[in-house]
């Protein structure tokens, strides 16, 4: 009895242990990052935004575009298939507006696509793509900017959610800790190629042209692993730090993450083999890293992994066992609170930690619904709502 439990325990826990072990060595090494000091060189920037009746919000966003942006610097709104005053807000901030209509090809990824084919006929270097509920910081433009003249082609931004007061804006800070602050920070300390995320990445114009956005879900995450195939390293800048809204109740927040997790295990299924051949052949570190990231569960799910098997390993007697699988348990919990310290996140999200054990358990049913979506062929994520 105690050999089986032992077994179950080591097949219930590894997937959390090697997250773990991957999560914590990020996050041990960005507390050794740095960022590269690289002087300007008067790139011109266009500032794509794709956005789906965003009128709640994307007088924000283009409000702070037009503090940053400098005279040869362009803004394109890609009003996606709109029903709302969202046009007429991006005109009045004297942007581009590519108008797309009802029958054409719905999502993200066909939006920021269609961005780019509009323009080709357009004069910038880079783009920048940002969402419509992003407001960046003064110098965002000017960081980026500063990391493209450094030599990389493509960089992101410090990509933080803004700060709400519900639980759900809670989590969702909490979560943008890590993706957003510390494992780019690791990856960059360790010279390894940084994942865009949509909005806050800036791009150079061969390189953005030379690519497409075009998967239903996640297709910031396959336009970058696309990138590393092709041997180019996406930087992460610091200094260029923006904020997004956070889901403010459960079933915005658990929407967004069905439609991040089924983008992520997609991403899986198309690419860990291909980033394997890749890393072998060429010593990549990054599409080795980059397989590891795929092949292994998020965090939350990871936690559940650790725990359960720690606690099926002890139950059996099975006490080594039991405590590996508690040291990934810690390692976790280690890496969230070196998130929220490099965040320097306030009093109610470190609260908010007490509700870990239910918000574990509610990501555990979000992953059963993400992999439920990949048995559907052509499955389309709709927009985030607005409240």
């Amino acid at each position: 009895m105690t050999t089986a439990l032992a077994i179950v325990a080591v097949l219930i826990g590894l997937p959390g242990l090697a997250a773990a072990a991957h999560l914590a060595l990020l996050a041990a090494a960005s507390l050794f990052y740095r960022e590269a000091v690289a002087d300007g060189s008067d790139l011109r920037f266009l500032v794509l935004v794709p956005a789906h009746n965003e009128e709640r919000v994307i007088a924000g966003c283009l409000k702070a575009i037009a503090a940053e942006n400098r005279p040869a610097d362009q803004v394109l709104v890609v009003a996606d298939r709109c029903t709302d005053r969202t046009v007429e807000i991006a005109r009045s901030f004297g942007a581009h507006v590519l108008e797309r209509r009802e029958d054409e090809e719905p999502g993200r990824a066909a939006a920021r696509q269609a961005g780019l084919e509009r323009a080709r006929t357009l004069e910038w270097d880079a783009v920048v793509m940002l969402d419509a509920d992003s407001i960046i910081d003064p110098g965002f433009f000017a960081a980026c900017e500063r990391a493209l003249a450094g030599g990389a082609q493509a960089v992101q931004g410090r990509s933080e959610a803004t700060v709400g007061r519900s639980l759900a804006s809670q989590a969702s800070l909490a979560q943008f800790t890590l993706q957003g602050i510390t494992i780019p920070r690791g990856r960059e300390a360790l010279g390894l190629s940084v994942r865009l995320r949509g909005t806050g990445m800036a791009i150079r114009r061969e390189l953005a042209l030379a690519h497409r956005f075009r998967a239903p879900a996640s297709e910031d995450l396959f336009f970058t692993l696309d990138l590393m195939l092709d041997g180019v390293r996406c930087r992460h800048v610091d200094a260029g730090r923006l904020r997004s809204e956070g889901a403010s109740n459960w079933g915005t927040f658990g929407g967004q993450k069905v439609r991040y997790e089924a983008g992520r295990m997609a991403a899986a299924r198309t690419y860990v083999p291909r980033l394997l051949r890749r890393a072998a052949r060429r010593r990549d570190a990054s599409c080795f890293e980059a397989a590891w990231f795929l092949a292994t569960p998020p965090f939350a799910v990871a936690i559940l992994s650790v725990v359960l098997a720690a606690a099926i390993a002890a139950l059996g007697g099975a006490r080594i066992v039991a405590a590996v699988f508690a040291g990934g348990g810690v390692a976790l919990g280690l890496t969230l609170i070196t998130g929220m310290i490099q965040a320097r996140v306030g009093l109610r999200t470190w609260l908010a930690l007490a509700a870990a054990p239910w918000y574990v358990g509610y990501k555990a049913i979000v992953q059963v619904r993400a992999l439920g979506t990949l048995f559907k062929r052509n499955r389309y994520y709709g927009p985030t709502a607005r409240v």
